[in-house]
C-alpha cells in the first residue's frame, strides 16, 4: 500500500472548472520546463476539477450499484479500507486486485485521523480515468487516487496502470493536482504538438488535434533549414570531424570538463564511444533538424545517413560553458530527461521529423 501511496503523490493532474452535475472535461495548457523566460515544454490532458465535493454528498446519492459512477467506487472504497474489508474492496475491483497488496495495518492506521474523503479532480484517456481526491478531517488532508477501468459502461478500480504511458508522465508534471491552482492562459500557437490517444490499451500519437480524449505534449524547437546559421550547427560539424579522426583524443575534448569523470561509468561510456562516436564517424550526411533550448545549452535532433540509405533521426545533448558549446552525457533537469526519453515520446519525435525530411 505504500507503494500506491507514494504514486499517488507524483502521477496525475490538470485544470478546468465545471461543476460536478454536469461533467465537461477541458484540456488546458500548462508549462512544464522554461529557459531564459521562454516556455520549452508544455503539456495537457483532458480534466475535470470538482468543486467542494465530498464522500458526504456521494453518500446523500443513494446509489446501489457502485459501478455505475468513478465516485461511488471512490467513496465505497474509502469506506471500506476504513474497516478493513478486503473482501468488500474486491468487488470493486477488477481482475488486477491482489490482496497481498493492501496490508489492513497499513489502512487502519493511515485513514485513523480521517472521516471523509474531498473529491479534487478527474482525468481520462481512453477507457482509463484516475480520480484525484484527499482523505480529510479538520484541518487534515492526506493526497492519494484512485485509477478507474471502463469496462462495457460500468467501472471498476484498478491497479494496471502504465506508468509509461505520456498521459502518467506528462500528467504527473502538471502544476494543479495537488496544489488545485489556477494557471495563466499559456499560448501554444508557436509550440509543435504531440497528441497521444489510448485505444484498446495500445498508445497512438499523432501531430493532429483528434476528436477524443488525449494527451499532448507541446515542444518549442528552433528549426534549421540549409541556410541556417549557428554555433550549435557548427559543433556538430565539429564533433562529425572529431569523431572521424584518427586521434582518439579530439573527440574526447569536445566533451564537457565536468563530465569527463562519466567515461569511467560503463553506461555513460558506452553511450558516448558506441552510440554518438559511432553515428558521426559512421554517417557522412548529417544535418541539423532543430533544437530545443535548455538552461545548460541545447538538445540538438539532426538527420544522419549515408549515400543511398534512408535517413534516421538522433538527438545529442550540448552544455554551453564560457560562449562554447560541449557534448553532455546527460540530461541534469530529470523532469525533462523522463519526458524526452520517454519511449512513446521520443518514438513520435523520431517519427515527426522524419516525415518533415
Amino acid at each position: 500500500m505504500k507503494k500506491n501511496i507514494l504514486i499517488a503523490i507524483i502521477l496525475f493532474t490538470g485544470y478546468c472548472c465545471y461543476s460536478q452535475t454536469e461533467v465537461n472535461y477541458l484540456n488546458k495548457p500548462f508549462p512544464i520546463y522554461s529557459s531564459s523566460g521562454r516556455v520549452i515544454i508544455a503539456g495537457g490532458l483532458d480534466t475535470y476539477v470538482y468543486s467542494n465535493y465530498y464522500g458526504k454528498d456521494v453518500k446523500k446519492e443513494t446509489y446501489s450499484d457502485p459501478h455505475t459512477k468513478p465516485e461511488y467506487l471512490v467513496y465505497e472504497l474509502f469506506k471500506n479500507m476504513k474497516v478493513e474489508n478486503l473482501n468488500a474492496i474486491d468487488k470493486l475491483y477488477d481482475t488486477s486486485f491482489r490482496k497481498k497488496n493492501f496490508n489492513t495495518d497499513q489502512m487502519k492506521e493511515m485513514l485513523r485521523d480521517y472521516n471523509d474523503i474531498k473529491f479534487i479532480s478527474k482525468f481520462k484517456t481512453g477507457d482509463m480515468i484516475i480520480v484525484r481526491y484527499d482523505f480529510v478531517s479538520t484541518g487534515k488532508a492526506y493526497a492519494y487516487f484512485a485509477a478507474v477501468k471502463n469496462i462495457e459502461g460500468k467501472f471498476y478500480l484498478t491497479s494496471e496502470i502504465n506508468l509509461s504511458d505520456p498521459f502518467n508522465v506528462v500528467g504527473s508534471l502538471s502544476p494543479y493536482n495537488l496544489l488545485n491552482q489556477l494557471g495563466a492562459t499559456l499560448n501554444t500557437s508557436k509550440m509543435t504538438p504531440f497528441y497521444f490517444v489510448e485505444k484498446e490499451n495500445k498508445i497512438f500519437f499523432t501531430n493532429q488535434l483528434p476528436n477524443e480524449d488525449h494527451t499532448v505534449l507541446y515542444l518549442a524547437f528552433d528549426f534549421y533549414d540549409n541556410n541556417s546559421s549557428a554555433a550549435e550547427i557548427d559543433f556538430i560539424k565539429q564533433l562529425q570531424e572529431a569523431a572521424r579522426s584518427i586521434d582518439p583524443v579530439e573527440i574526447k575534448s569536445l566533451l564537457a570538463k565536468d563530465e569527463l569523470a562519466s567515461l569511467s561509468d560503463p553506461y555513460f561510456k558506452e553511450y558516448f564511444y558506441e552510440e554518438i562516436k559511432k553515428i558521426f564517424k559512421n554517417y557522412s550526411l548529417i544535418s541539423p533538424l532543430a533544437s530545443l533550448k535548455t538552461n545548460d545549452g541545447r538538445i540538438v535532433y539532426f538527420r544522419y545517413s549515408a549515400p543511398g540509405q534512408s535517413a534516421g533521426v538522433a538527438s545529442v545533448l550540448l552544455k554551453r560553458s564560457a560562449d562554447k558549446y560541449y557534448l553532455s552525457l546527460k540530461m541534469t533537469d530529470g523532469d525533462v530527461n523522463n519526458i524526452l526519453q520517454n519511449v512513446y515520446i521520443r518514438e513520435s519525435i523520431h517519427n515527426y521529423f522524419k516525415q518533415r525530411q
